[in-house]
C-alpha cells in the first residue's frame, strides 16, 4: 500500500511539475504579427486586467485592478479556486438574472476548458469575466476574473463574443514583441495548407493531425472522424474553404490558431468560426491536437453571393529572415448557454445556438458546454450552498436516504468477498474512462453485450452505492428500449472521481428515440469483481439541460446533409422512384397528405415540365419534437425557364435506416 500511494505521489508531482514547465517557459504576447486587433491580458500575479488594441504593434487602452481566484497557480480541477491560465475566447455576454452583489449584473463568460485543457485533464468549467456590486478584493473569487462595475460598464463593448483572452501568472508588459522564432509565422502557413487539403478532399489532411492526442482532447475519436470524412470526400462533388484571415496565439505548451471561415460544398454552404489548437511532436512538428467551430453569420456567405468574397492568399515559404509579418486578426464566436443560466438567457442562448448552421463539415460535434460556475441561481450539478463553481460531488446517499423505493435483498446465499478499495490511480482512471466508452457503445448499439457492463448480484444492494431498483427490473427498462427501430447516443468524456472505494463517473449524455430525446448527467458506480473487472453496482441519470442538443445536430448533420444531397439530385434529375424514396409514407407537402397523393401530383406535373435545376443552400438544422428540423434557402428552375427562390423547411424523421421526409413546407421570397 505504501508503495502504491508513493507512486501516486510521484505521478501526481510529475504532472503538476510539468503545468509548472508550461507555465515557466511561456511568455504571453510575445510575439506580435498575428495579434488580433483587441485582446484581453490579465496578470494575476499582478492582479491587472489589461486591454491591449493592434496598434503598431500592441497599444494598452484599458487597465484595472482585477481579482482572481483564491487560490494561486493554475486551475487542475473542478472546484480548486483557482484561475485557469491559457488563451482563451469570450462566449457570451450575461446580462440578467445575475446576483449583484456577488457578479454586478453583468457577465462575460470564456470557452474553459478548450482543447488543450481536457486533453490535459484539466476539469471545471464556468470562467467568467464579470464584476461586484460592492467592490473587489484581490484573489477573492472563486476561478473567474472580477473587475470593478464601472470598469465593466467601459470596457464592456470591446468584450465581443470571440474577443481573444490571455490568462497568465506574469505578463512582462516591457517586452510584448519579441521574436518567437518564426513559429506563428509558420503556423498560419500550416493552416492555410491545412485548409487547402480539406478543400481538395485529400487524406494529407490527417497527416495534420496528432491522432492520439486528438482522441483525449475531443469528444470523438480521431479514427472516426478521419473515416466520416474520408466517407464525405467520396460523395462531394465539390469543397471550397475561404479563409478571411488567419491569426495565432502562444499558450502555455500550444498554440491557437483561428480564422473566420466561409464553407461551401455540393451539399450546403456554412460560415463561422475555425480554431485550430497545435502541440509540437516529439519530432518538433507542430500538429492539431483539437479543434472548435462555431458557426456565426459573418456576411461571408453574401460576399460570396456577390463574388466579393476573397480568401487570404497563402502566406509565404519562411526564409532565413529573422522575422516576416503577418497580417493581424479578428475573431467572432457566441455560444449555448449551460444548464445554469437564467431561464430567459439560458433559452434565447441554447435558440441562437440552435438556430445557427450547426451542420458543420468537419467537426461533428462541438465543445462540450457546462454551466457557468460563479452563479447561484439555476440548478447545476452538485451546487454549494452559496453557488459558484460546484463543489466536489457529494457521497452517494445512504439508504435511508435514497427515495428511490428500495427492494429488500434476499439474504446472499454465499459470503461475498469484501470488495477491495479503489484508488484513482493513472491506471484505474484510465481503465474505468475504457469501461465507460465501451459502455457507451454497447448501448447505442443497441447491443446484449450491455448487461455484461454489470454485476448482477450487487448491482442497487451494494453498501457502499446508492440503493433502488434491482438488476432486473433496470434490465425490464433498457430491453424496452432496446425494441425502438432506433436509438441515437451523444456522450461527454466521463470525469472520474472516487466515493467509499468505489469509482465513480459522470458522464454528460444525451439518448434520443422516436419522438423522445432526453439528457443530462449520468453516474455510474463501478467496482472491481473477484475476476479484477469492473463492473456497475449502481447507476442514476439525473435529466438536465447540459447543452448536448447541438452536439447531436452535430453528430448527424453530415448524414442529413448527405442524405439531402441525394435528394436533390434525384428532384433535379426529375427521377421520381428514387425522388419519392426520400418520403415517409404519411409524407405532407404543400397541403398533400400521403406518399400516393405526393407521387400523383409529382407525375403529372413533371409530365408537362421538369425540373432543369435544384440549388440548395445555407442548411440549419434544428431538434423537433418529431425529429429535425431543416431549413435552407432554395432555388428552382423548370425545364420551361420559369424559376423562383426562397426558403424550403423540412421535417426530417428517422426510420432506423435513414432519415426521411415526413413535412415539406415552402416560402418564396420576394421578387425585387
Amino acid at each position: 500500500m505504501a508503495l502504491v500511494l508513493f507512486l501516486c505521489c510521484q505521478l501526481v508531482f510529475a504532472h503538476i511539475w510539468s503545468t509548472h514547465l508550461w507555465a515557466d517557459s511561456w511568455q504571453p504576447l510575445r510575439h506580435s504579427e498575428d495579434l488580433p486587433p483587441r485582446l484581453v491580458a490579465v496578470d494575476k500575479a499582478r492582479q491587472t486586467f489589461l486591454l491591449y488594441e493592434k496598434k503598431s504593434p500592441l497599444k494598452l487602452k484599458y487597465r484595472y485592478n482585477c481579482a482572481t481566484g483564491q487560490v494561486t497557480g493554475d486551475k487542475q480541477a473542478r472546484n480548486d479556486l483557482r484561475t485557469p491560465e491559457g488563451i482563451y475566447f469570450v462566449d457570451y455576454k450575461i446580462a440578467g438574472g445575475l446576483d449583484f452583489k456577488e457578479y454586478g449584473g453583468i457577465a462575460y463568460t470564456l470557452n474553459y476548458p478548450n482543447p488543450v485543457d481536457r486533453l490535459r485533464g484539466k476539469t471545471g468549467y464556468g470562467i467568467w469575466i464579470h464584476s461586484k456590486g460592492f467592490g473587489i478584493e484581490p484573489y477573492s473569487t472563486r476561478g473567474c476574473v472580477a473587475i470593478g462595475l464601472r470598469d465593466i460598464g467601459e470596457v464592456g463593448p470591446d468584450l465581443v463574443p470571440g474577443t481573444a483572452v490571455v490568462l497568465a501568472e506574469t505578463l512582462d508588459e516591457q517586452h510584448l514583441s519579441r521574436s518567437d522564432g518564426g513559429s506563428a509565422a509558420h503556423l498560419r502557413r500550416l493552416m492555410h495548407e491545412w485548409s487547402q487539403a480539406w478543400a481538395a478532399r485529400s487524406t494529407a489532411m490527417f497527416g495534420y493531425y496528432d491522432a492520439e492526442a486528438y482522441t483525449r482532447a475531443m469528444p470523438e475519436s480521431f479514427a472516426a472522424f478521419r473515416l466520416n470524412k474520408e466517407r464525405l470526400f467520396k460523395i462531394l462533388d465539390f469543397i471550397n474553404i475561404y479563409n478571411r484571415k488567419i491569426h495565432v496565439l502562444e499558450g502555455p505548451g500550444y498554440w491557437v490558431t483561428w480564422a473566420e471561415q466561409f464553407y461551401t460544398a455540393s451539399n450546403l454552404s456554412t460560415e463561422g468560426i475555425r480554431r485550430l489548437y497545435w502541440q509540437k511532436g516529439k519530432d518538433g512538428a507542430f500538429r492539431i491536437v483539437g479543434m472548435e467551430w462555431t458557426p456565426r453569420n459573418l456576411g461571408m456567405q453574401a460576399d460570396f453571393q456577390k463574388g466579393l468574397l476573397v480568401a487570404e492568399a497563402r502566406p509565404p515559404q519562411a526564409s532565413d529572415a529573422a522575422a516576416e509579418a503577418p497580417l493581424p486578426p479578428r475573431l467572432d464566436m457566441p455560444e449555448k448557454a449551460g444548464d445554469a443560466a437564467p431561464a430567459g438567457q439560458q433559452q434565447q442562448a441554447a435558440d441562437e445556438k440552435l438556430l445557427a448552421a450547426v451542420s458543420d463539415p468537419l467537426v461533428p460535434r462541438s465543445r462540450p458546454v457546462a454551466p457557468p460556475a460563479e452563479v447561484n441561481w439555476g440548478t447545476p450539478p452538485a451546487e454549494g450552498p452559496a453557488g459558484g463553481e460546484p463543489e466536489a460531488p457529494a457521497a452517494p446517499p445512504s439508504p435511508e436516504a435514497a427515495r428511490t423505493p428500495v427492494e429488500a435483498a434476499p439474504p446472499a446465499k454465499e459470503p461475498v468477498a469484501e470488495d477491495a478499495p479503489l484508488l484513482l490511480t493513472p491506471e484505474v482512471r484510465a481503465a474505468v474512462e475504457s469501461r465507460v466508452r465501451d459502455w457507451d457503445a454497447a448501448l447505442a448499439r443497441r447491443s446484449p453485450e450491455l448487461a455484461d457492463f454489470y454485476d448482477r448480484q450487487e448491482y442497487g444492494r451494494h453498501k457502499d452505492a446508492p440503493r433502488g431498483e434491482s438488476h432486473a427490473a433496470m434490465w425490464k427498462e433498457m430491453e424496452r428500449r432496446f425494441k425502438a427501430p432506433w436509438l441515437h447516443v451523444v456522450s461527454r468524456a466521463p470525469a472520474i472521481e472516487v466515493q467509499n472505494g468505489l469509482a465513480v463517473s459522470s458522464s454528460d449524455m444525451l439518448v434520443a428515440l422516436p419522438g423522445r430525446m432526453e439528457q443530462g448527467v449520468n453516474r455510474l458506480w463501478w467496482h472491481k469483481g473477484r475476476d479484477g473487472a469492473l463492473r456497475i453496482v449502481a447507476a442514476r441519470f439525473q435529466p438536465e439541460d447540459r447543452g448536448l442538443s447541438a452536439e447531436y445536430l452535430d453528430r448527424v448533420s453530415d448524414e442529413v446533409g448527405v442524405m439531402l444531397e441525394a435528394w436533390r439530385k434525384a428532384w433535379e434529375a426529375g427521377h421520381l422512384d428514387g425522388y419519392m424514396a426520400f418520403y415517409t409514407p404519411d409524407i405532407v407537402q404543400q397541403g398533400r397528405r400521403g406518399i400516393a397523393a405526393v407521387r400523383a401530383q409529382k407525375k403529372k406535373l413533371w409530365g408537362k415540365v421538369r425540373p432543369a435545376q435544384v440549388q440548395l443552400s445555407g442548411l440549419r438544422l434544428t431538434v423537433d419534437a418529431g425529429g429535425l428540423r431543416a431549413d435552407m434557402g432554395q432555388f428552382y428552375e423548370d425545364s420551361a425557364g420559369h424559376n423562383d427562390r426562397g426558403t424550403k423547411t423540412l421535417l426530417l424523421r428517422h426510420d432506423g435506416g435513414q432519415w426521411r421526409i415526413a413535412r415539406e413546407e415552402w416560402a418564396a421570397a420576394p421578387r425585387p
